[in-house]
């Protein structure tokens, strides 16, 4: 068999790189023995996933700090000349091994300091730097740590001039044959490793939030790339402590605070379990319908009936017709259901962001439950693993890849119908091997584009409306009004599976949308809707299944973040909570109601609060007080009603304050379970 000949610059280009991994999975190595009592042992059998994951990690800055070597080695295989500055990438590349260095010293002295690996928020020492560097001094032995990274630079220099002052001295180095084809499955391997998994996703920081236990996750993480991860959210969003204090009594008395303290910022309440015959092991499942928004169906379309399912479901059922998501992101209606805090950052999205991915959320009190997550796409989309698995105790994650039956259907998975299908399947044999409750969240994606009809679709056929009144009606495109009407025929699929599984009866179902969608014609919506754009808000509540007896039409506002209240309120469960959601429909059925509405892509960013009939909008410098169902929804009322726009305002300017704050004062570790 013929010897394969690999070409010097690659070798030395493997050689460092595989050097550098090694070095990183040792630091990996010594972090855990350094900080070995955090580890539970309940938690030694995740160590496993911990090291693969990590090692990812480490693969991935491996392959950015090879960068430059890669470069240079590949330009001396095809021109002699650069040769002459050998010595140059040999010192930068030393340069680069000692800052590297210097990170870890930072991230070991920070962890050991405060229980949390380094990130961008460490620049901020630099605003007092004599202090920092005089703190540092006092606490630390810097002499040491100069002479280490001294030492430790000169090593990575005088190893990269080894290395390939090996390769230049081969004779076959500037062989010509093969070059190409070695340049490019170079590329390809360092591209592969940097992407970091096989999936349509890369490795993402959330990859690391595996695991509830807070030193799993942060023994998983690489702190030089975290600090890449957290620069640009450190830099783009905050909290003012000031503001949510100004705002503090308003939004106490409308959280019903149960011992209000302003200086210290008090949202905590504590809901008592009910008494034992109130209280029940009702299955919870929570289905995020993509963009089931009010103005595109039946109820607001009712001859074009494009959900009408929805409809039949709703009519036997409770309906929240004045529901809110407060802002108009996938990703961020996640974040506020799952949190009950509305996702109000103005850059990317909160699941995005790893200095907040520590939440307390309530559902975790049901430790006698199994938790759920389905999802047709991967878990990786708007790092939403990260807030799923880091805080929901013990949540079985089910996406692309996990399922029996799957095929996929197009960008965003597997198709609705076999999402619910092998949902369904899950929890029917899932209940049938250990009888617990179950609490779940099914997440669709089929209504979007490309708004792809599988063949596969149980006797599903598209209608023509034409295009014209497709527009009219809140609709892009014909294909649009098909998609929902797809999406509203798999969900009825899916109940007449669930109405043959036991689990039916005693399950309750919340059906909402995600968020609304902006639609400028919409002439079955009130234009004062449209232009203020609440319609980009306004999506249905259905609360359905078997426990469901009574049929019930709600028209108190309302909003995502008060689902999971709701839920545990018609459990009969206690809990603690500080974040911004309610149970309005049970155990605070007389709290005031109300919802947040934040514009996050418009620039200065809009905030409203939306009561009733009402709606206070603010903009920047402009701000006003309308009906927006009225015909003169123009007109502002602030003016005629000063109470009710002082009152709205405060709600709307407090509750996003707040919601800020408690981005970074909601960790679980601070708030017990109540048993």
């Amino acid at each position: 068999m013929k010897k394969v000949f690999v070409p010097g610059w690659v070798k030395a280009y493997f050689t460092f790189f595989l050097a550098n991994w090694l070095v990183f999975g040792i630091f990996r190595v010594i972090f855990l023995g350094v900080f070995f009592a955090a580890l539970n042992p309940d938690n030694y059998h995740e160590l496993w996933t911990t090291f693969y994951i990590g090692a990812k990690f480490d693969f991935r800055l491996a392959a950015f700090l090879s960068i430059p070597l890669g470069l240079y080695l590949t330009v001396c295989a095809f021109w002699k000349g650069a040769l002459y500055i050998r010595k140059f990438i040999a010192a930068l590349c030393g340069v680069l091994e000692a800052t590297v260095l210097l990170a870890y010293f930072a991230d070991f002295a920070h962890y050991a300091y405060i229980a949390m690996r380094i990130n961008y928020s460490i620049f901020h020492y630099s605003e007092n730097p004599l202090i920092s560097l005089q703190m540092a001094w006092q606490t630390y032995p810097l002499v040491w740590a100069v002479l280490a990274l001294i030492l430790y630079g000169l090593l990575g220099y005088y190893f990269v001039k080894r290395i390939t002052d090996k390769a230049f001295a081969r004779k076959d180095f500037y062989r010509w044959k093969g070059k190409l084809g070695w340049f490019v499955v170079s590329l390809l391997i360092a591209g592969g490793l940097g992407f970091g998994q096989i999936s349509q996703y890369p490795l993402r920081w959330s990859n690391a939030y595996h695991s509830t236990n807070h030193f799993i996750c942060n023994l998983t993480l690489n702190p030089v790339l975290n600090i890449f991860d957290t620069a640009r959210f450190v830099k783009a969003d905050s909290y003012d402590t000031a503001n949510t204090r100004a705002y503090y009594d308003e939004v106490a008395k409308f959280l019903q605070v149960d011992q209000p303290n302003k200086e210290k910022l008090s949202f905590d309440r504590e809901i008592k379990d009910q008494q034992k015959e109130n209280q029940h092991d009702y299955n919870i499942v929570v289905i995020f319908m993509e963009s089931l928004a009010w103005n595109k169906i039946s109820f607001t379309n009712p001859d074009l009936d494009p959900t009408p399912f929805v409809r039949e479901l709703a009519e036997k059922s409770i309906l929240f017709t004045h529901f809110y998501s407060p802002t108009s992101a996938t990703a961020r209606a996640v974040f506020a259901t799952v949190t009950n805090i509305p996702d109000v950052t103005s850059f990317k999205t909160s699941s995005r962001n790893p200095l907040i991915v520590d939440q307390h959320v309530i559902i975790n009190a049901l430790n006698d439950y199994e938790k759920y997550y389905f999802i047709g796409g991967s878990a990786n989309w708007g790092n939403i693993r990260g807030v799923l698995e880091h805080n929901i105790d013990d949540i079985h994650m089910y996406e692309e890849g996990h399922f029996k039956n799957e095929h996929r259907n197009d960008v965003w998975g597997i198709s609705d119908l076999d999402l619910f299908r092998e949902a369904n399947r899950v929890l029917a044999e899932e209940q049938q091997e250990d009888h617990k409750p179950f609490f779940a969240f099914i997440q669709t994606a089929g209504y979007h584009r490309p708004y792809t009809i599988p063949e596969d679709n149980a006797g599903f056929k598209t209608v023509d409306i034409g295009e014209d009144l497709a527009h009219k009606r809140s609709f892009t495109s014909v294909a649009e009004y098909n998609s929902l009407r797809f999406s509203d025929h798999a969900l009825r699929e899916f109940f007449k599976l669930a109405e043959k599984e036991p689990y039916y009866k005693n399950t309750i179902f919340f059906i909402f949308g995600d968020h609304g969608l902006a639609a400028p014609q919409s002439e079955n919506m009130p234009r004062g809707t449209v232009e203020l754009n609440l319609i980009n808000h306004q999506i249905p509540l259905i609360i359905a299944g078997g426990p469901i007896k009574k049929p019930q039409i709600i028209n108190k506002t309302a909003s995502q973040v008060d689902i999971l209240p709701i839920a545990m309120g018609l459990l009969g469960r206690g809990y603690k909570t500080r974040a911004v959601g309610r149970d309005v429909l049970t155990t605070n059925a007389d709290a005031e109601p109300g919802a947040l509405i934040y514009g996050w892509a418009d620039t200065p960013s809009p905030i409203g609060f939306v009561q009733g009939e009402y709606f206070y909008h603010s903009q920047g410098k402009n701000e006003g007080l309308y009906k927006y169902g009225a015909e003169n929804f123009k007109e502002d009322l602030s003016a005629k009603e000063p109470e009710r726009f002082k009152h709205m305002k405060a709600l709307a300017h407090g509750l996003y304050e707040t919601s800020r704050y408690e981005f970074y004062h909601n960790q679980k570790q601070n708030l017990e379970e109540v048993k």
